[in-house]
């Protein structure tokens, strides 16, 4: 049971402002870096929907002048007035519309890519700082009994029952968890404030983490294998898929823009005051030298760099989930063992060889060996316990996202 004095410390330590595991995958979804991505995704649909289908502007030259008619021994007017409009045979104006909807859609994989590597960053943030808290309150418990138990073992040299050599073992000790309990306090300040940096949030002052730790579901170990499969599937590797997709689309277009061109049009002509005229135009442009090789040797090159990047990301993923799902069941083994096995060892070592202090069969130095194992027991659970939960909810939101295609 907490005294007074650690409900006294633990009420300065208190952060600001807490947030639930929930709330802080909320807030990270609203991260200023993931709205701009979103915001960019939008604005591109926006900007390449009123993209015209015409692929050229229409072009007028006028050429105006004077010519001298030495016979009839006067000036007269002369002008000429073109009206053109170029088209491309090549199809240019479907390979730009695919470059668009490609360009969109490598937008959107990034806009999701970043929601949800704020949501995971958020979600480890807390778990971390969920755990030094709890390290914490029991730094602050165990140093508030060491404290006591340095006081009573002072008395008890002074009455010659322990000797000094023993008190001063105690009080050691207590200094030992009193140090324990700074550093403690130290950490959760700073896991407040990375949960903050984690969801894009300014905080003058440490955030905290409230209520219990998450334990969202989980697939059958059955399904994991199709699940691998699937992990190339995540946005961080289909925008790589996407962006190598992309970048061949603009090596067409640019092949397409110096191909065949026609430019159809009227000429208007005066000559004088009596000489008017109209005439038909047609241009063809021929792809003999030029066929945009300068253009589209770039894109071409970025979108095979792109494609062995997207290779090289599926099989990360693939990994790396793979490698989350054996955490899930490693964590889980790790947090029952310290649980049925270390801490109920510990703890019973520490009563036992308390009890045989007072019995005059145990010293001092023993017994606090005992309690510094006993409080590592306790700390290793609790990072234990944190350790779990962030495996669980790593492979949830990964295998959420995957479900969802990033609508989530």
């Amino acid at each position: 049971m907490a005294t007074p004095a650690i409900l006294a410390l633990l009420a300065l330590a208190a952060p600001a402002r807490s947030v639930t595991f929930d709330e802080s995958l909320d807030l990270a979804r609203g991260a200023p870096a993931v709205a701009g991505a979103r915001a960019a995704a939008e604005t591109h649909r926006r900007v390449a929907g009123s993209a015209s289908a015409l692929t050229a502007n229409p072009t007028v030259t006028v050429l105006a002048g004077e010519a001298r008619d030495e016979a009839a021994g006067k000036t007269r007017t002369t002008a000429e007035a073109t009206l053109l409009q170029g088209w491309n045979l090549s199809g240019l104006g479907g390979d730009r519309r695919a470059t668009l909807r490609a360009e969109g859609a490598v937008l959107a994989a990034e806009a999701r890519a970043a929601a949800l590597s704020h949501r995971l960053a958020a979600a480890q943030a807390w778990l971390e700082l969920w755990a030094a808290q709890q390290s914490l309150s029991d730094s602050l418990q165990e140093h508030d009994i060491a404290k006591e138990f340095a006081a009573r073992m002072a008395r008890a040299a002074g009455a010659e029952a322990f000797t000094r050599a023993e008190a001063a073992d105690a009080a050691g000790y207590a200094a030992e968890a009193h140090v324990a309990a700074i550093a403690a306090e130290g950490e959760v300040a700073d896991r407040g404030f990375l949960l903050a940096v984690s969801m894009g949030l300014p905080a003058p002052e440490p955030l905290g983490a409230s209520g219990p730790l998450p334990a969202p579901p989980l697939p059958a170990r059955t399904g994991w294998e199709a699940l691998l499969q699937a992990a190339e599937r995540l946005p961080a590797v289909a925008a790589r898929r996407l962006a190598s997709d992309a970048e061949r689309s603009r090596a067409v277009e640019a092949r397409a823009g110096r191909g065949w061109t026609l430019a159809t049009g009227v000429k208007a002509m005066r000559d004088g005051a009596d000489v008017r005229g109209v005439q038909g135009v047609v241009e063809l442009g021929l792809p003999l030298f030029d066929r945009g090789e300068r253009e589209a040797a770039a894109p071409a090159a970025a979108s095979v760099r792109a494609a062995g990047e997207h290779r090289e990301a599926a099989a990360g993923a693939a990994t790396e989930l793979a490698r989350a799902l054996h955490e899930v069941e490693h964590t889980r083994e790790v947090a029952d063992a310290t649980e049925k096995e270390l801490l109920p060892a510990a703890a019973e070592n520490a009563r036992l060889r308390e009890a045989s202090m007072r019995a005059g069969e145990t010293t001092v130095l023993e017994v606090l060996v005992a309690r510094r194992a006993w409080a590592a027991a306790r700390a290793r659970h609790t990072r234990s316990l944190a350790a779990h939960a962030w495996a669980r909810v790593k492979v949830w939101l990964l295998l959420a996202d995957l479900e969802s295609g990033g609508r989530s």
